[in-house]
């Protein structure tokens, strides 16, 4: 499938760091693997309404935590690939079941996660991102860019003042 062929999403997005990460707040992913990424590679996670990014994180927060903020962000027009479109998964080869696989469990028996399948298959496939379910409740929806601000990817720049997290 050609990139060109890829639906196209934008909007407001929302994302949730620290404070005093706030500035920084485009850098992306801070740990050099995740749920939809690996190696190093670039990955900027955010939901696409506040209470959602919430649940997002909910499973990190910890009591103690430094305080964490709401950003919201603009983005330009990406191209995804829709993990919801079971045609269009169809067509790319890619299992949207691997997306709900808890991955922290694979890793830390030294696999290689499903969930990173989706993604490398979204990446080949020129794809600026993709949209996934939550696991525990397929109507709440993510996306997780894999370029963004570069020759090529869709533009996102901080479109308000941040938030404090209220949990």
């Amino acid at each position: 499938m050609q990139a060109c062929e890829l639906p196209v999403i934008s909007g407001t997005f929302f994302r949730i760091v620290y404070a005093e990460h706030a500035t920084d707040s485009l850098q992306g992913a801070r740990s050099p693997e995740g749920r939809f990424h690996h190696d190093g590679e670039p990955a900027l996670y955010m939901s696409s309404r506040p209470d959602w990014a919430l649940k997002a994180v909910e499973a990190y927060l910890r009591p103690g935590d430094p305080p964490r903020v709401t950003v919201p962000l603009a983005l330009g027009p990406a191209r995804i690939v829709d993990l919801r479109d079971a045609a269009l998964c169809d067509r790319l080869g890619i299992d949207a079941a691997h997306a709900a696989i808890p991955w922290q469990p694979q890793r830390a028996r030294g696999e290689a996660p499903h969930t990173w399948r989706p993604a490398d298959a979204s990446r080949r496939a020129g794809a600026d991102g993709m949209i996934y379910t939550a696991r525990s409740a397929p109507d709440r929806w993510h996306l997780v860019l894999f370029r963004w601000n570069c020759a090529g990817g869709p533009a996102v720049a901080v479109s308000g003042p941040s938030r404090p997290l209220v949990v």
